[in-house]
């Protein structure tokens, strides 16, 4: 089919207000070339055909408007059907390691890129340059609004490396001219596998906490992706206020490198939650390699309700500068090394490390500790430990011991020495432990169900009540508020 613009008056069943705005099919490679760097008006709609494969990069400009975004997506060119919810058949963009990434966007806003599949490699395992899957460029432009990327499956992009700014779907300001930065950046339901460098990261030139020129993005949200066998970091979420990080899957991150699966940098307010992350490992001198982080100068990150299993650690704590950091209703469970680990051991900088009502789970066999130490040793400072469970199948040690600024109150601890007031010693009594589920529905309330406490738990009403403490347990159970219990388990009150 000849490409073809038509002015909306079609019989197309195309969702949203769309008269008299532009509609542009892409069939064939000519088709690709002939519009692969035009610039499209507001309103236009960008139709790749399902099934088929083009060459090189696409790199749009213009930019939509609030009421007439500009929209990509694959269509069917025999029924006429766009697509805007997931598909399997998705049109092909492939790079061949020759450009810098097949998706290219700069400052354009208001654009929603959806159901394309993307790969970026020449097929070896070497090093092929500074190379992504889907790019998108903000440079010395004010604010660049509303850009969604959804529904993209991002593959075998460079070779086996690693690298903090390439990858598959990153989103990077750049220049100081002109203070710049991403209002409402959506990154959803995409699936990125087979990555060299990161999975879905970010970055800004307006990025320095500490000083005037601090410009951080707003409405950021990275949601419902499933980003495996990366080499470096699965997510890393830079330089935002009030960013989320929720319901992703992260398996197998940091293959070549070093890196927690996801973690957030020089930001202010992060929620990650209900997250998934395993398969995190490396050599046991290796740094970085567990599934969540609050890394340098992130300012009241909120880790919660995340599922981490069968990495080095649970969570990286960070020396440097770190303020306020909260960690509470998060399962843990079969870390190769420890539960929590502290970064930069050189520094001494990070206060308020609140750490609270997460349950730890070692299957005999791990030789795991509470506290790992890779390389330096790793001292837990500054930290406050209520309501958690701490319970090794067989013998546990703390690996390293915490300073004189650390807090234990309350915590539960099984085939490990306690530590701090009210500590108990016995068995939680979980209602079926053992059983390490993979890629579960963090929608489900019912998850990691034998984890729950039985009515006869030392755990109940055993915790001290926190203030803020999110109001619920990691199963969505509210939290009582004159008793708590021990755990990321809350027993319901008849």
């Amino acid at each position: 089919m000849r490409t073809i613009i038509v002015i909306l008056f079609s019989v197309l069943l195309f969702s949203g207000k769309q008269n008299e705005h532009n509609i542009v099919y892409i069939n064939t490679q000519a088709d690709f070339d002939r519009y692969k760097n035009a610039e499209f008006e507001p309103g236009t709609q960008i139709f790749f055909a399902v099934g088929k494969s083009f060459s090189g990069q696409f790199a749009p400009k213009g930019s939509g408007t609030k009421d007439l975004p500009i929209k990509l997506t694959a269509y069917n060119p025999k029924s006429n059907k766009a697509y805007w919810d997931d598909i399997d058949n998705k049109p092909i963009i492939n790079g061949h390691g020759e450009v810098n990434s097949p998706i290219y966007l700069y400052n354009g806003a208001f654009w929603e890129i959806n159901n394309l599949e993307v790969t970026n490699t020449n097929g070896t395992d070497e090093e092929q340059g500074d190379l992504r899957g889907i790019y998108i460029v903000a440079e010395d432009a004010g604010i660049i609004e509303n850009i969604t990327v959804r529904n993209c499956f991002i593959h075998d992009v460079n070779g086996k490396v690693e690298g903090k700014r390439r990858g598959g779907i990153h989103v990077h300001v750049k220049g100081k001219k002109v203070r710049t930065k991403f209002h409402n950046l959506l990154i959803e339901n995409n699936y990125i596998k087979n990555v060299g460098g990161v999975g879905i990261g970010n970055s800004s030139s307006w990025g320095k906490i500490n000083s005037n020129d601090y410009y951080p993005w707003t409405d950021f949200v990275i949601r419902g992706n499933r980003v495996e066998y990366t080499g470096r970091n699965g997510i890393i979420a830079r330089v935002g206020v009030n960013q989320i990080v929720e319901y992703n899957v992260l398996a197998y991150n940091s293959r070549y490198s070093t890196g927690h699966s996801v973690f957030n940098f020089a930001s202010i307010n992060c929620i990650m939650q209900y997250n998934e992350a395993y398969g995190n490992t490396g050599d046991p001198g290796d740094i970085d390699h567990g599934g969540f982080d609050a890394d340098y100068n992130a300012r009241g990150t909120i880790i919660q309700y995340n599922y981490s299993h069968d990495n080095n650690w649970f969570c990286g704590i960070m020396r440097r500068y770190n303020r306020d950091i909260t960690i509470r209703y998060n399962i843990s469970i079969n870390e190769r090394l420890g539960a929590y680990e502290y970064g930069f051991p050189q520094d001494d900088e990070a206060r308020g490390i609140w750490i609270y009502n997460n349950i730890h789970y070692f299957r005999a066999g791990l030789n795991a500790s509470i506290f790992a130490s890779p390389g330096k040793v790793r001292t837990p400072s500054y930290s406050y430990f209520y309501n958690n469970i701490f319970y090794f199948e067989d013998k546990g040690t703390w690996g390293v011991e915490p300073d004189e600024t650390c807090e234990f109150r309350n915590n539960l601890f099984y085939n490990v020495a306690p530590k701090g007031k009210g500590a108990i010693v016995a068995d939680p009594l979980f209602v079926n432990p053992g059983k390490v589920d993979t890629d579960i529905d963090m929608h489900d309330p019912e998850r990691l169900a034998g984890y729950m406490l039985k009515d006869n738990s030392p755990c109940i009403d055993a915790g001290i009540v926190i203030n803020d403490n999110g109001g619920k347990d990691f199963w969505g159970n509210p939290l009582g508020t004159e008793s708590i219990d021990i755990g990321a388990y809350e027993q319901q009150k008849n």
